[in-house]
C-alpha cells in the first residue's frame, strides 16, 4: 500500500532516504543537494519545513520537500501517489510558492493544487535530462584538457556570454572560473586554439552531469562542441563513471541537437511552476 511517510527534519529524512538518492543521485539531485544543505544548516529557512518519502511497503519510490519560502520539490512520482502527497501537504501548509521538480508530477500537483485552493500558475523554466551515449559522426581532431588557473580570463568571459546567451543567470563566468578549482572545467583545443569549453555541475566517482557548453559565435557548426563531449564522455568512463549525462534548457534548439548527436536518451525532464 502507497503512503506518505512525513520526516521530522532534513537529518531525518536523509536517515531514510539517502541510500536511495543516492542510487540515482543526478535525477535525484535537488532533494539530495538541498536536504543535506538543510542538514548542515536549515537556520535561513522559515518553519514549518517539509521532508516526506513516498513509500510502497518499506520501498521508497519517491519524494517530496520544502524549504520554505522555496517551492514543493518532487522527485519521479507514481500517478497514484499525486493524491495522496496532495492532501499531505495540504495538512502542513495553507499556501506554497509553487512545485519544482519532475514532470508529470510536478505539473500534476500544481494543477492539483490549484484546483483545489484557486489561483493561478505560470511556468518559470524547464529542463532537460539526457544520457551521453555514442555520439554520431566523427569530430575535428583537437584536444581536451582540464582548465588551470591560467584559463580563469577566458572561463570568465566564455561563461558570461554562455550565460548571457541561455538566460540562465547562474552558470555564468564565476561559476565557470570556480568550477576550475573543482576540476570539473574543460577547453578544447584545435591548432592550439581554444575552440569549446565544458563544465560540469555535477562530477563524483559514480556518476556526472554536464551543464555548461559554449563555442564562440564564429567557430560554431564545425563540430567542435560534440568533439569536446565525446572526448570529456570517454575520459569520464576511463576513470569508471558509468553515468554521464547532459542537462540543458529545452529551449535551446542547438542543445536539443547536440544531445541527440550524442546518441543519448531523454531521461527526465524538469519544471519549476510559481503561483500566482
Amino acid at each position: 500500500m502507497l503512503t506518505v511517510r512525513r520526516h521530522l527534519d532534513a537529518r531525518a529524512f536523509l536517515a531514510r532516504a539517502e541510500p536511495w538518492l543516492l542510487d540515482a543521485e543526478i535525477e535525484r539531485a535537488g532533494p539530495l543537494s538541498s536536504a543535506r544543505q538543510a542538514s548542515a544548516d536549515d537556520s535561513r529557512y522559515e518553519r514549518p519545513m517539509y521532508w516526506a518519502t513516498i513509500e510502497e511497503g518499506d520501498e521508497i519510490i519517491g519524494c517530496a520537500y520544502r524549504t520554505p519560502p522555496f517551492r514543493v520539490g518532487v522527485s519521479a512520482l507514481p500517478r497514484d501517489a499525486f493524491a495522496p502527497l496532495s492532501l499531505d501537504l495540504e495538512k502542513v501548509y495553507r499556501r506554497v510558492s509553487g512545485f519544482s521538480g519532475i514532470d508529470p508530477a510536478a505539473s500534476a500537483l500544481a494543477d492539483i493544487w490549484i484546483a483545489r485552493h484557486g489561483g493561478s500558475s505560470a511556468i518559470v523554466s524547464r529542463s532537460f535530462l539526457f544520457s551521453i551515449g555514442e555520439p554520431s559522426g566523427v569530430g575535428p581532431a583537437g584536444t581536451l584538457r582540464e582548465a588551470i588557473q591560467r584559463d580563469a580570463a577566458l572561463a570568465k568571459e566564455w561563461g558570461d556570454a554562455a550565460a548571457k546567451e541561455s538566460g540562465i543567470a547562474a552558470l555564468d563566468g564565476n561559476l565557470c572560473v570556480r568550477l576550475i578549482g573543482a576540476g570539473q572545467l574543460y577547453v578544447y583545443h584545435l591548432n592550439g586554439v581554444p575552440r569549446c569549453l565544458l563544465g560540469l555541475l555535477h562530477s563524483t566517482a559514480r556518476a556526472a552531469s554536464l551543464a555548461i557548453v559554449y563555442t564562440p559565435g564564429p567557430e560554431r557548426r564545425r563540430g567542435y562542441a560534440r568533439a569536446a563531449i565525446a572526448a570529456l564522455s570517454m575520459r569520464l568512463a576511463e576513470r569508471g563513471v558509468a553515468k554521464r549525462y547532459f542537462h540543458f534548457d529545452p529551449a535551446n534548439r542547438g542543445a536539443q541537437a547536440l544531445a541527440q548527436q550524442l546518441g543519448g536518451e531523454l531521461v527526465q525532464a524538469g519544471v519549476d511552476i510559481d503561483f500566482r
